[in-house]
């Protein structure tokens, strides 16, 4: 499931929101003025219902069997519990973005 459509470019309140859950829960930091960043950020967040569902359906264990602690991801701040779901923030695709960008 993908982050559910939210108005940044037009609400700052939405906007606010975002970015303090940016922050707070993945440890990113985007300036409020920086709507393509934002916009970009919450391309990159995927919402899972549970952890195995995270597991099947990014082949996270397969492919990362050395870090595949779910404590571990949430220490480094690649999935975070939200509202009793799984959100992944894919770092990878945020830094091939920004790269787009500039």
């Amino acid at each position: 499931m993908q982050i559910p459509t939210i108005d940044i470019r037009e609400n700052s309140l939405v906007r606010y929101g975002f970015r303090y859950l940016l922050e707070r829960e993945f440890d990113l930091y985007v300036h409020e003025d920086d709507i393509e960043k934002l916009e970009l950020a919450k391309t990159c967040i995927e919402i899972y219902e549970t952890e195995q569902e995270f597991f099947d359906k990014t082949g996270w264990k397969r492919d990362n069997p050395e870090i595949s602690e779910f404590q571990y991801l949430q220490n480094e701040r690649i999935c975070r519990m939200v509202n009793g779901k799984v959100w992944y923030f894919s770092r990878i695709r945020y830094a091939d973005g920004i790269k787009k960008i500039m």
